[in-house]
């Protein structure tokens, strides 16, 4: 902003650090109370927004409780402008990550409208969505370095409590489950509708028996990420906490609470025994020691030198990249284990995806339903993402979504990189001061892991002593590792201690940049960035890195004469936006899981006709959503097959609801598959047989689909078509016992994935058809 815009102004740059100011402080606290308690409710509860499980009481699915964490913090930064603009105080700073939001923005939006399943497609762009939005406002809000510090210390608090949990996963809680296992299988298997001897069995005991430490994440990887965020966090604030300046009596003491942080947390990033994860660390490492050798070598030249470099290493990552693929197109793999064999099955089919959708993608939350229309046959299973974050986003948002993104990442960097870094020495005193702030985002969030968490996770034992045993170990215990962990990097909670820590030094910035660049660079060979609580964790953490430049700069100042303007304005948008997001979003989703939930409680009643009358309301209470259309009719498929009458009016409603389920998501394989089977119970094997046949259009490498058109073809009188069909079962199914024994030479027999019975069944029909 010039000099003479702030003369415009008509009041001074200084005044926002005055007594208005002043008086916003608490409201800026408790925007960065919500963000921060939102931050440790995501890092401590698995979360999965596409998932339709219902874990919450009262009808409530991880849908919504994704939804309203990232309504949260997208209306906390519309509430931060509205209130300063209501206050005539409205000064934002630029953080160069505001360009690529739109254009991630409007790239969601072109994505989302040619979506095959909508409304996952809204719940996708949502859950993204907050955490960029609670990013902009964090960099407002951390115009100091003791908050940046206050951030980084809830993150390390977190990051204890993660690694308290792989430990307890290492030690403990993975050789119970196995122990039960090998007790009662059904009782682990039942739930998740496993039947012993199925391929879903053997995967289900390949990933029960590799002992995954995955902390509070779906993977390994994704706690291996976090744990890459929160060891730079530890590391800002070991390193520059000695130039606190406290007596040499003092200090050593302290120093070594964060020193013990540091390494705990450390030893939970080894827990993982995630190998990308420990590498992209290294990696990290090495980066960081690469930018203070640039530092001391270059000095004031370090602008030309890395304007010089990353291009440099830009073309050497490009040129890399093609060497991945000439090897991945040659060998049909990559040089590694079972982990790269897969992942170039994942890459070859997304980049089929993107040649089929290269402009808008195939919409956000779309990846699973189009993944099989391009799956291996020989590949072993399906993915919801094709473990490399560049393919995801250009799969699903389409180039303008990944220059979005790009853009929103390699700004910050870049500028916290090249510096000049933002200095506390002109600012005001922080109110209220650092020790106010400090105990009440302990409380806030505290308050959060011991009042909340256990909404989300209702106990399910009914031996006291075991209830009181699942307490303290999954609520009480995480808890209570951030409370001492919180105080230990914390500590001293004097103000003075905290407000001689400047803002110049270049640590905070190195350190949070490369591990930014690990965890992106882990993330070239997975999906843990996109996991809600990894990704919020990113962008708080990218957040403190454009806090680094941006703090002390004026930014766009609006005078007082512009902010009586703006306030109807502005207020208008804020309610329509709110009223738009609670009516769009929010509500058909909790419409949808609350009737579900109200269904199943039906069903375990054994009231059909209820549970049926609840999946309607449920079908009506979101015209985007197919869930509700196909759980309905898989329940009358289900009714049909336990009465003795067998009733055709309970199959031609599932038909219908079939039919329904496929017009709101015409990408999923598994509606058409649905609507072949009940028309071939309905008697009407042609119908059956066309609907098989678009199935196979949407998942060409499904052996089972192939087996039932074989058969339907001979109930219909086609002998050839029935030869071509069992052939082409035989084939995918022969791929895949091909590439079971490549990643699994020790075991002795191949768990079939259509089954011995069906496979030895189409090996007969067709040397007999072959002979005929």
């Amino acid at each position: 902003m010039t000099e003479g815009r702030r003369q415009k102004t008509g009041r001074r740059p200084e005044a926002a650090g005055g007594r208005d100011a002043c008086s916003l402080q608490p409201m800026a606290c408790g925007l960065l109370a919500l963000c921060l308690s939102v931050l440790a409710l995501r890092v401590t509860y698995t979360e999965s927004p596409t998932a339709q499980m219902l874990t919450l009481p009262g009808g409530l699915g991880d849908t919504v409780y994704s939804l309203t964490l990232s309504g949260l913090l997208i209306f906390a930064l519309v509430l931060w402008v509205w209130w300063r603009i209501l206050r005539n105080d409205l000064v934002y700073r630029f953080t160069g990550m505001e360009i690529g939001l739109a254009l991630f923005a409007v790239a969601a939006v072109i994505s989302a409208w040619g979506a095959s399943d909508q409304r996952a497609a809204l719940t996708q762009i949502m859950t993204l969505l907050g955490p960029l939005c609670a990013a902009l406002l964090l960099a407002q809000i951390l115009d100091s370095p003791g908050k940046v510090r206050l951030v980084l210390i809830v993150v390390v608090g977190l990051g204890l409590v993660s690694a308290y949990q792989c430990a307890e996963q290492f030690f403990f809680s993975n050789s119970i489950t196995i122990e039960q296992y090998e007790k009662n299988p059904q009782m682990l298997m039942e739930p998740l509708g496993i039947e012993p001897g199925t391929f879903q069995h053997f995967l289900f005991e390949h990933r029960l028996y590799s002992r995954g430490v995955r902390g509070f994440f779906t993977t390994s990887n994704s706690a291996a990420s976090f744990a890459i965020l929160v060891c730079a966090a530890a590391a800002v604030l070991l390193i520059r906490g000695r130039d606190a300046g406290e007596s040499p009596g003092v200090e050593p003491r302290y120093r070594v609470f964060r020193l013990l942080a540091a390494l705990l947390i450390v030893a939970g990033l080894l827990l993982t025994q995630s190998k990308g994860g420990i590498l992209a660390a290294c990696a990290g490492l090495a980066f960081w020691g690469l930018m203070l050798g640039i530092e001391h070598w270059a000095g004031d030249r370090k602008r030309r030198v890395l304007t010089v470099l990353v291009p440099a290493v830009l073309l050497l990552a490009v040129g890399a990249a093609g060497i991945v693929v000439w090897y991945g197109v040659r060998h049909d793999r990559l040089p590694g284990g079972n982990s790269m064999l897969v992942r170039w099955q994942y890459w070859a089919a997304s980049a089929q995806m993107i040649a089929d959708h290269p402009l808008r993608g195939v919409g956000p939350g779309n990846f699973s339903d189009y993944y099989t229309h391009y799956k291996p046959a020989a590949a072993l299973e399906s993915v919801a993402d094709p473990h490399n974050v560049l393919l995801s986003l250009m799969a699903q948002f389409g180039p303008l979504g990944l220059i979005g993104f790009l853009t929103m990442v390699s700004v910050p960097l870049w500028r916290s990189l090249v510096g000049p870094w933002g200095s506390a020495a002109t600012e005001t005193p922080v109110r209220p001061a650092f020790r106010t702030c400090a105990l009440a985002l302990l409380v806030g969030v505290s308050a959060c892991l011991l009042l909340i968490r256990p909404l989300l996770m209702p106990m399910s034992a009914d031996d006291p002593a075991v209830l009181l045993y699942e307490i303290m170990t999954m609520h009480v215990a995480p808890a209570a590792v951030f409370f001492i962990g919180f105080l230990l990097v914390a500590s001293p909670l004097a103000d003075a201690h905290w407000e001689r820590i400047d803002g110049t030094g270049r640590t905070e910035p190195t350190l949070l940049g490369s591990a930014v660049l690990a965890v992106l660079l882990h993330n070239l060979i997975d999906f843990a960035l996109f996991e809600p609580g990894v990704w919020l964790a990113f962008w708080v953490v990218t957040a403190c890195l454009a806090a680094s430049y941006t703090r002390g700069d004026a930014g766009l100042h609006l005078a007082a004469r512009r902010t009586r303007v703006l306030k109807p304005l502005v207020s208008a948008v804020a309610v329509v936006a709110l009223g738009s997001y609670g009516l769009w979003i929010w509500a058909p989703a909790y419409g949808v899981a609350l009737e579900i939930g109200r269904a199943q409680q039906a069903v375990s009643r054994g009231n059909l006709d209820n549970a049926h009358r609840h999946l309607e309301a449920a079908s009506q209470a979101d015209p985007l959503s197919p869930v509700a259309a196909n759980f309905n009719g898989r329940l009358y498929l289900q009714q049909h097959e336990q009465t003795q009458d067998k009733q055709p009016a309970l199959l031609k409603e599932a038909v219908r609801c079939f039919t329904e389920a496929m017009e709101r998501g015409p990408a999923d394989y598994k509606n058409y598959e649905k609507l072949a089977l009940a028309c071939e119970r309905l008697g009407q094997p042609q119908q059956a047989y066309e609907w098989y046949m678009q199935a196979t259009d949407h998942y060409p490498g499904c052996e089972r689909l192939w087996f039932e058109l074989g058969r339907l073809a001979e109930r219909l009188n086609r002998p050839d078509l029935a030869l071509a069909h069992y052939t082409k079962t035989i084939e995918i199914e022969d791929s895949y016992r091909r590439q079971f024994r490549q990643m699994y030479p020790d075991r002795k027999k191949v768990v079939s994935r259509l089954g011995e019975e069906q496979y030895q069944h189409a090996q007969r029909r067709t040397a007999e058809l072959s002979r005929g």
